[in-house]
This record gives structure tokens, C-alpha cells and sequence, in this order.
């Protein structure tokens, strides 16, 4: 049997790596070598120890906000080990704190009791949901009495009196638009994922098709209409699977396309890459529930969370998208139906 040359094993293994999928950043687009150090999830989104060192620096900024770890792209929980080994020994420390009362929570609270964390140390205490917004820190090195809502300090009370009058006023407005604000936040948070309709886990999909197991219960659903399949439409011909659920999507309003790269056939608005597709798709679930959160509140209401905690300038998009732009999801349906009248 003839050897083979030195130099032909070289340009094979040369070829079969170039053929390898490349892995890319999921932030700033940079080449990622297969066994790189940052982070990364169970759906396949990778980040490069730059762009991982911006994600820790978010956590850090909001621990209680951002306990569980999640995927910035796809919202699934982080392996642990992952996120813990981007960390100095300060920062571990202090995550390693932060943790402990994540499970204490999960554990010990009850139905009508929160867990609340200062937002300058480790110092967390399980109160009741009805209790005061304010949390004065018993940490002999800390000391501090923060506002939970904006997550500031307040000023330092000496002789019953405030260094600063005017800004404890502010955060007795904080208290006044909590309940708004929550409001408001979630439905930015809640625009850029789905729950699955059964247990509730939250995520975004990978680039593949809108059918979805939730890797929790197990239930079948579909992403673009967030129905179970129990729920969902089908054709009265097929199996009652979830492919049913796609058959003449194109013509009936209550049935999803299988990929949202197929969009584009009759709606020219949608492009024709996956990933792009889900961005637009978020954006309009995002859009959409703002509305309803402005339509819900009302205009001088949405003025006074934007004055007081600037959340419109922070959300991503303006008041004009917000209120007027065209939420239509898909077009065309109407057209393509009447040029496919005799389609079987």
C-alpha cells in the first residue's frame, strides 16, 4: 500500500479545517478558535473574552437584575463554570456572595416575601413583598440606605436631617412609579424572548425552524405564534403534528411558517437570513408590547417614568416607532391567496 507524502497530510488537514463551520462572536463578529476561553451556551452563541468582559461588567452592575445568568443573545441559562472563570478574584468573590443568596431565595422565600440585596455589597435579607422600597444595609463595612427601585444611595440622615432634602423626594417618586416602571421594563425584557406556554422558561430560538421543545416540560410549540401545539391550528389531513401546523401558512392567517426565511416569499419586508428574520421579529414583538404599555398608561404617565428614569431614551427606540410604526407581521397573505386560488 503507498504512503502518503508528508506534505498531502498536511493539505488535507489544512482542507478539513477550513471546512469546519466557523465560530464567530456573537457581539463584535470576530473569528473564534473552537476551544476559545469565553463565554458561551448551550444553544451555540460564543462570545470572545472582550466581548465577555462586557457581559460581566453587566452582570456586576445589576446583580440581583441579571441572577440567573443568561445568554445576552438567546436569554438560556449560562453553564456556571462558563461565566465563573472570565473573573478576577475580587469579582468572584463578590459573585460567589451574590449566589448564595440566589439559592437562599430560592429556597426560604415565600409567596408574599422578596429577597432584597444592597446594591453596593453582599448584604441580602428576605422581607415582605408589602415592605418599604428602602434597604438599610446592616453590613458593618457598608452601612448604606439604598432605594430597590432606582438602585441608588440615599442621602445620610444627621441630627433627623438629610444632607440632601431634595433628592430623598426623588426616590419617594421612585416608590410612586414602581409598579409603572416594572411594567414598562418587562415589557422590554419580555420583547426580545417567548415563554414557553407551558412551564414558563424564557429564551430566544437559534437560527433553525419556529418548532420548539422545551427542554424543561418537554411541550411542542411554535415560536412565531407562541401557541402549544395542542393550541395551535392545523390542517384536518395530516397526522396533528406540529408540521400540520405549517401546511398553507402562506394563505391562512392562523398557521406559522416552518422557517422565517420563507416570509420573504410573500412579504418583501422580511429578509432572507435567518438571523436577520429573528431580529425583525423581536423588534415588532418589542414595539408591540411597548404600545400596549404606553396605551395602558397613558401619555403623561409614560412622561413621568421617562423624566424620572429616562426609560424611553434607554429602550431602543424612539416614541415615534413606538406609537405609529407598522406592526403588521406579515403581508400578502390576501394576494398570494388569490394567485394560488386552485392551489391544492
Amino acid at each position: 500500500m503507498p504512503s502518503t507524502p508528508k506534505e498531502d497530510v498536511k493539505s488535507t488537514a489544512s482542507s478539513n479545517t477550513k471546512e469546519k463551520k466557523k465560530i464567530i462572536c456573537g457581539a463584535c463578529g470576530c473569528d473564534l478558535e473552537p476551544d476559545h476561553p469565553g463565554v458561551q451556551c448551550i444553544q451555540g452563541h460564543h462570545f470572545c473574552t472582550e466581548c465577555s468582559k462586557n457581559i460581566v461588567s453587566l452582570f456586576f452592575s445589576d446583580p440581583q437584575l441579571y441572577i440567573p445568568l443568561r445568554c445576552v443573545e438567546c436569554h438560556v441559562e449560562l453553564n456556571t463554570s462558563v461565566f465563573e472563570r472570565q473573573l478576577t478574584p475580587d469579582q468572584l468573590e463578590f459573585y460567589n456572595q451574590n449566589m448564595l443568596a440566589l439559592v437562599w431565595a430560592k429556597e426560604l422565600v415565600g409567596p408574599e416575601e422578596r429577597l432584597d440585596n444592597c446594591p453596593f455589597c453582599s448584604f441580602a435579607v428576605i422581607r415582605s413583598i408589602y415592605d418599604r422600597s428602602f434597604l438599610f444595609c446592616e453590613r458593618a463595612e457598608c452601612k448604606k440606605t439604598s432605594c430597590l427601585i432606582c438602585r441608588k444611595a440615599l442621602p445620610e440622615i444627621v441630627n433627623d436631617y438629610a444632607d440632601d432634602e431634595h433628592e430623598i423626594f426623588k426616590h419617594f417618586t421612585c416608590v410612586a412609579l414602581a409598579d409603572d416602571k416594572q411594567e414598562f421594563d418587562s415589557a422590554v425584557e419580555n420583547g426580545q424572548k417567548l415563554s414557553c406556554p407551558k412551564c414558563g422558561l424564557a429564551g430566544m430560538k437559534d437560527d433553525s425552524c419556529t418548532h420548539m421543545t422545551c427542554p424543561t416540560c418537554s411541550q411542542i410549540w411554535c415560536y412565531f405564534c407562541g401557541k402549544r401545539l395542542e393550541d395551535c391550528d392545523k390542517s384536518p389531513n395530516g397526522t396533528n403534528g406540529i408540521f400540520d401546523h405549517n401546511y398553507n401558512w402562506d394563505t391562512n392567517p392562523k398557521r406559522c411558517p416552518m422557517y422565517f426565511t420563507q416570509l420573504q416569499d410573500i412579504d418583501d419586508r422580511w429578509p432572507g437570513d435567518e438571523q436577520q428574520c429573528l431580529i425583525m421579529f423581536h423588534r415588532n414583538r418589542s414595539l408591540r408590547l411597548l404600545r400596549e404599555v404606553f396605551n395602558k398608561l397613558g401619555k403623561d404617565r409614560i412622561e413621568q417614568l421617562n423624566n424620572h428614569f429616562n426609560i424611553l431614551n434607554s429602550c431602543g427606540f424612539t416614541l415615534d416607532e413606538i406609537l405609529h410604526e407598522d406592526l403588521t407581521l406579515v403581508n400578502g397573505r390576501d394576494r398570494y391567496r388569490r394567485q394560488n386560488r386552485n392551489r391544492p
